[in-house]
Parts: C-alpha cells; sequence; structure tokens
C-alpha cells in the first residue's frame, strides 16, 4: 500500500483499491483498505483532503525519511 501511495502521491481510496488489485492481485475491499488508512493516517504518512465530491490520500513520506536518516547515521 505504500508503495502505490509513494509511487503516486494523490489518489482516491478508489484509485488506490484498484491499483492494489490489479497490479498486486490484492482481495481486499475498500472497506478494508479505508481502515488501513485510517491506520496510516494516525502514524502521519497519510492525510485526506476533501476536493469535491472526492476523498484525496496525499502520501507523506516524511516521517520515514526522518526514520531512516537516523538509522542511517
Amino acid at each position: 500500500m505504500l508503495d502505490e501511495l509513494s509511487e503516486r502521491k494523490e489518489q482516491t481510496l478508489y484509485e488506490l483499491s484498484v491499483r492494489l488489485i490489479m497490479r498486486h492481485k490484492v482481495a481486499i475491499s475498500r472497506q478494508a483498505i479505508a481502515k488501513h488508512i485510517d491506520v496510516l493516517e494516525k502514524a502521519g504518512l497519510v492525510r485526506s483532503e476533501k476536493r469535491g465530491k472526492y476523498r484525496m490520500l496525499v502520501f507523506n513520506d516524511e516521517p520515514i525519511k526522518t526514520v531512516m536518516n537516523r538509522w542511517l547515521k
């Protein structure tokens, strides 16, 4: 999921679901993906923005970069 989010920094839940199903053969519902997104939002890795009738998922890689930089020092 993080790979797909990092590849396209902004996408809807539907777009993410389709990408996971088609590219990775993941058998998961949009509702299950939404639950995972909630966890990622709480961790600061994803934020959602309401744009018209769509909820855009926006990937934030800064927390991962911070941890990687700390490990590589």
